[in-house]
């Protein structure tokens, strides 16, 4: 477990057409409970309650991607929990760029995506901040601003990081 407070944290929600998709299933699966109750015992507000938590933990543990820059390191992560995590120590990271990139085209969509020496967390969007590896692979971290995000991680890390 990490105790050091980041620097700066950053998050990007899942777009809002995916939110929506998720909490619509979810409000039908709740509805279908409560309409047709169960009859081997369940109580219907039982399924109901059940399919509203499976709900919130979805958004938890996949609600978005959240960035936290810390002062070696940076650590991305998918959704508020951040069960799914990846650290960056800054010292592997040869220099940064903000971009515009297409996630459809470049990764196949969004998330955790991608393989070999080009990986993107994304969330939603097509801007992320590129981070040029020193073992020569990319890793793109969706954000909505990464020019500001780019900033922000320079000032953590000491300003070790050229522009691009």
């Amino acid at each position: 477990m990490d105790l050091e407070t980041p620097r700066h944290t950053d998050f990007q929600p899942l777009a809002a057409w995916a939110r929506l998709l998720t909490w619509g299933a979810v409000a039908s699966g709740v509805w279908v409970a409560i309409r047709n109750p169960p009859g081997d015992g369940f109580s219907s507000s039982v399924i109901a309650a059940a399919v509203l938590s499976l709900g919130i933990l979805v958004e938890l543990v996949f609600g978005g991607v959240k960035i936290e820059l810390f002062s070696d390191r940076l650590r991305v992560s998918l959704g508020r929990i951040g069960w799914i995590k990846k650290t960056v120590p800054y010292e592997t990271v040869e220099r940064i760029e903000p971009v515009t990139y297409r996630p459809l085209r470049e990764f196949g969509g969004w998330g955790v995506r991608g393989f070999g020496t080009k990986q993107a967390w994304t969330a939603q969007g097509n801007r992320a901040l590129v981070l040029h590896r020193v073992d020569g692979s990319l890793l793109y971290l969706g954000c909505d601003n990464p020019e500001r995000l780019a900033e922000r991680l320079r000032s953590a890390a000491g300003q070790r990081f050229a522009n691009h």
